[in-house]
């Protein structure tokens, strides 16, 4: 992150604390792995995302941007949510990232590229809505480094149950598929470790 990004980020946080918004926990500004602004709420007003190394897997803290003031306010947080290494010697190859769309989205971006035959990207999409952030989206791809013809990919619209998945046709190729579930409404917290996967016809 650019030095000019991250001063503003600390700055933004500053003054909502002297605003007297005070967090649940303080973040040590040491442990900030990615910082992403956007508006979430779709109130015109820019927002914040923060990635933050926790006690195992990573937590992302939310804040929205005050109306009638100018500081950032908590809104939530995911903790231990985000899988992945980050840090001067961790594992390259698995490094989580946080994108912000234009139409107000927040990807969630986590894979394994290192370590193991299982190699994976996926992409988990939110949502602000009803004051929580919400998974409307995911996509998931794969392969085996050591069977080729293990490998897929799957992209699902989890707000209407409704994607398309590649999977293997037994074969040594592939076959595309329909995928096609209940719809779920889910915040990021209370999202399962395997959510999605199950739908998408991955693994066991």
């Amino acid at each position: 992150m650019r030095v000019g990004i991250m001063r503003t980020v600390i700055a933004s946080m500053v003054l909502a604390l002297s605003a007297g918004v005070a967090l649940a926990d303080p973040i040590d500004t040491d442990n900030i792995v990615a910082a992403v602004t956007g508006d979430f709420n779709k109130d015109g007003l820019q927002d914040l995302a923060l990635l933050v190394r926790g006690d195992g897997d990573m937590d992302l803290r939310f804040f929205l941007q005050d109306k009638d003031g100018l500081y950032l306010k908590p809104a939530g947080a995911a903790l231990g949510k985000v899988w992945g290494t980050a840090q001067p010697d961790g594992v390259v190859g698995q490094e989580p990232e946080l994108k912000a769309l234009p139409n107000g989205s927040l990807q969630v971006i986590t894979r394994n590229g290192a370590i193991g035959r299982d190699r994976w990207n996926q992409t988990l999409t939110l949502a602000y809505r009803n004051t929580d952030f919400i998974v409307a989206g995911f996509t998931y791809s794969h392969y085996d480094t050591l069977d080729e013809a293990n490998n897929g990919d799957c992209d699902l619209n989890v707000l209407t149950g409704k994607g398309v998945a590649n999977v293997p046709d037994g074969k040594g190729g592939s076959q595309k598929i329909a995928v096609a579930v209940a719809p779920q409404f889910i915040p990021f917290k209370d999202w399962p470790d395997d959510g999605g996967m199950k739908a998408c016809h991955i693994g066991g």
